[in-house]
């Protein structure tokens, strides 16, 4: 016989269906939750921001941002990415239908806490800033306004060349070329903490992406290879007025590496190509050399010439398991 009443009948299931995926329970995946979020078609963006012993800037810089987001009826989230201090009880009582406060129990990095707030983002759009203050709320207004304007998948604050010390410059320097020669583009500020991201777009590459600081760069490279629409926006920074930078120069280091190991995902032929060549012109040259000198090809001629063969082959090979990868990352 078939039951009519109660939670199975057909009008509660009609209504189950009409609100299923609008109601978010209070444990997700990515860590502990806090906070309903109702699924509302006029909120266009959410601002996401990871905080780590963060406790002395949120009573200052958090009641800014739920305001200002709430003036322009924007989502919020809060991702405590494991604080030692009392940042965790400072976040709570933020908790309502329109600020989310995600709790990873362990510290996993500034990447992991990024992944985990831009996987839980319901809106069209969604931006991430620093907990420390520095950036300028009126900065997301404006990003905003341009992504819709253009059709943007993603838009990069860029901080004023003068706001880092000469090393850090450098540094940057060095990444911003390396990354040019992988993608074929340069851009200004590859590791902005104010990136202004298409929702369905970043979502596909949240996997591909390291836990550590150097997800900044990693996703800009990520989604400009595909060749998706990615504009840049000078941005205000203001002075840092409590706590300090965790930039150093073991995050310099971390992203060189994961640069590297990126070149080898993105375009991996354009790598084996570039040392391929390199190869194959020093056999060429050492040939005729030796040749003029002897009329004879050399067995280190010989070598080089196959070397650089089985490299360009190897580039081969590696794309095509690259591309198998990023197709892969993007189905789950």
């Amino acid at each position: 016989m078939r039951r009519t009443g109660g939670l199975t009948g057909s009008f509660p299931r009609r209504i189950l269906r009409k609100f299923r995926g609008r109601i978010r329970i209070s444990r997700g995946f990515f860590g502990t939750e806090t906070g309903v979020f109702m699924s509302d078609s006029s909120s266009s963006l959410t601002v996401v921001i990871p905080c780590y012993n963060e406790a002395d800037n949120i009573p200052r810089v958090i009641p800014e941002v739920l305001a200002f987001c709430r003036e322009h009826g924007w989502r919020l989230i809060l991702v405590n990415d494991g604080s030692k201090d009392n940042s965790a009880g400072l976040l709570a009582p933020y908790a309502s239908e329109s600020c989310r406060i995600l709790t990873h129990r362990s510290n996993r990095g500034y990447g992991a806490a990024l992944k985990s707030g831009l996987a839980a983002v319901e809106t069209e759009y969604a931006v991430t800033i620093d907990s420390d203050g520095q950036h300028d709320l009126k900065d997301v207004g404006r990003l905003l306004e341009l992504a819709v304007a253009k059709n943007a998948d993603m838009v990069v604050g860029c901080r004023p060349v003068s706001d880092s010390s000469r090393y850090r410059r450098c540094g940057k320097w060095i990444i911003r070329t390396f990354a040019a020669f992988l993608i074929g583009r340069k851009f200004r500020d590859l590791n902005s903490g104010m990136k202004l991201y298409r929702t369905d777009t970043v979502r596909d590459y949240l996997q591909l992406c390291p836990d550590g600081m150097s997800f900044s760069d990693i996703i800009l490279l990520l989604i400009a290879s595909d060749r998706h629409l990615v504009l840049e926006e000078s941005i205000t920074i203001h002075p840092r007025t409590a706590g300090h930078s965790t930039i150093g120069l073991h995050t310099a280091k971390e992203t060189l590496f994961e640069i590297l190991n990126i070149a080898m995902l993105i375009h991996p032929q354009l790598v084996f190509s570039r040392i391929g060549t390199v190869f194959l012109l020093a056999g060429v040259a050492w040939g005729i050399r030796s040749y003029c000198y002897t009329r004879n090809l050399s067995t280190g001629s010989g070598m080089l010439l196959v070397t650089g063969c089985l490299i360009f082959m190897m580039g081969l090979l590696g794309e095509q398991v690259a591309q198998v990868r990023r197709m892969l990352a993007k189905q789950r």
